[in-house]
């Protein structure tokens, strides 16, 4: 049984928000990381103030507790400014997503909406076509266009097999000399003026070469393709002329049933709707971008992580742990090994810190890549029309499982991919617009002409009403 375009869009959107749940996760366990980093800094401060107090008993420790203070405040004057940029990014967000949710119940309102007016215009075309298809005016008209059409096809096709065979032969008139001869000299017509002798000779050549009925071939195939052409002309004309008469027959009949108005309306939803996708793009995009911005903070190697860190490392400078063990070894006492120890084991567990940090924030940029993807294949699937409700796809595509298998913006590719091969577009009661017709008011004449036309006439009359949007100069459609 056929998915209907609606139910895999909003299967999609679920998916992009899943994907979105999905990286407010993994930044909420990043600031777990964050917060065991943070406890194993002040491990590490506590642990260097210990040592510190062991090896300079000369100062005091309310002095040493002076030169930590005086750093602090600046590092926390760094985060403050972190903490609200990431809380004005969150406001911006929870802002952008609620305008895109908004905008996105538009666009479904509008689709709904379109669907509607495109279904009344095809009640009234199809009320249209029946209409003129029991006109009498109509019907004869449509008979005389699909006679018309017949010839015009058969004459098309003469000339096109004449123009062949005068492309295949001329040449070889032309490269005989002989013929070419008598040719010149205007041979057997009027115009021929040489007597005595000459004259003699001339009809010995002519008769060798059998002048007179290749003159008459030459002849054909140098002159019928013109006329051909203007007798074909002429009866295109004609056929103008006819279907001009259709088209002000139909006109009359889509005013009277309001047809142009529905038409109208339908066009009139149609760049309503090409507005909200326009809007709900431009929402969607400020999302991302919002979004992008708040991963950036939560990357360790951030703007204000690296201006916090910096500071951290020059008030260690004069301080690296591989001085101290040798310092410490130095000495005879343990104490200071002791805490040196200490101090390596926290190291130690700062640099598994980092590898889980680097291995989360690589998940949460795959996690943005894949959402990002998602959102893009979201946009091109509203932007092609699959989320209208004519729009079908084969019971083949498990959307939700493809969905759950994502885990990469190739995995998303792959499956627009799948989206495009299993999309078809559901039957309306119009038939399908040809390459040819594409305005509705040309495919109801087309349709209303092949209904009026008579038996064989049928298909005859719908290809010359074809012909309404190849002729220029006429008006309609």
């Amino acid at each position: 049984m056929p998915i209907p375009g609606p139910l895999v869009y909003r299967q999609l959107i679920s998916a992009y928000d899943e994907t979105a749940a999905r990286i407010e996760r993994l930044r909420g366990q990043m600031g777990q990381i964050e917060q065991e980093r943070d406890k194993l800094e002040d491990d590490r401060d506590q642990t260097l103030s210990k040592l510190a107090e062991h090896y300079l008993p000369d100062l005091s420790p309310e002095s040493v507790q002076q030169t930590w203070v005086s750093v602090r405040p600046t590092m926390r004057e760094i985060l403050l400014r972190k903490e609200n940029r990431v809380r004005e990014l969150r406001e911006e967000l929870s802002d952008e997503d609620h305008l895109r949710n908004r905008l996105e119940e538009d666009l479904q309102r509008v689709n709904q909406r379109l669907d509607e007016a495109e279904q009344k215009q095809s009640e009234i075309a199809t009320q249209v076509e029946e209409y003129l298809a029991e006109q009498p005016e109509f019907v004869d008209l449509s008979n005389r266009a699909g006679q018309a059409e017949l010839a015009l096809q058969r004459a098309e096709s003469n000339l096109d097999e004449i123009s062949q065979d005068a492309a295949r032969k001329l040449p070889a008139y032309n490269e005989c000399k002989l013929f070419s001869y008598l040719k010149d000299r205007d041979f057997g017509t009027p115009e021929y003026a040489h007597r005595g002798f000459t004259r003699r000779m001339d009809r010995m050549v002519a008769k060798y070469v059998g002048y007179n009925e290749a003159k008459r071939n030459f002849d054909y195939l140098t002159n019928t393709p013109a006329a051909m052409r203007k007798i074909i002309a002429e009866d295109r004309l004609a056929l103008g002329t006819v279907l001009t008469e259709l088209q002000d027959s139909r006109d009359r009949a889509a005013k009277q049933f309001g047809l142009m108005a529905q038409i109208q309306a339908v066009e009139s939803l149609t760049k309503e709707r090409e507005s909200a996708l326009a809007a709900l793009d431009a929402a969607a995009t400020e999302c991302e971008s919002t979004m992008v911005e708040l991963n950036e903070l939560e990357d360790p190697r951030c703007q204000y992580y690296r201006e916090a860190i910096d500071l951290f490392r020059r008030m260690l400078a004069d301080t690296q742990s591989s001085e101290l063990r040798q310092a410490a070894r130095r000495t005879p006492e343990l104490t200071d090994d002791q805490i040196v120890a200490s101090l390596r084991g926290i190291e130690s567990q700062l640099d598994r810190n980092d590898l889980t940090t680097s291995r989360h924030h690589d998940e949460l940029r795959q996690g943005q890549e894949v959402h990002q993807a998602v959102g893009r294949l979201t946009q091109r699937f509203r932007a092609s029309g699959f989320d209208r409700s004519r729009c079908q796809f084969s019971d083949a595509l498990d959307i939700g499982a493809s969905l759950d298998r994502v885990r990469s913006v190739r995995d998303v590719d792959e499956l627009w991919g799948a989206i495009r091969r299993n999309q078809s577009w559901g039957p309306t009661t119009m038939d399908k617009i040809t390459s040819v017709a594409t305005h509705p008011m040309t495919q109801v004449m087309i349709n209303a002409m092949a209904h009026a036309a008579a038996g064989a006439m049928s298909e005859h009359a719908r290809r010359a009403g074809r012909r309404t949007g190849r002729r220029p100069g006429q008006r309609g459609w």
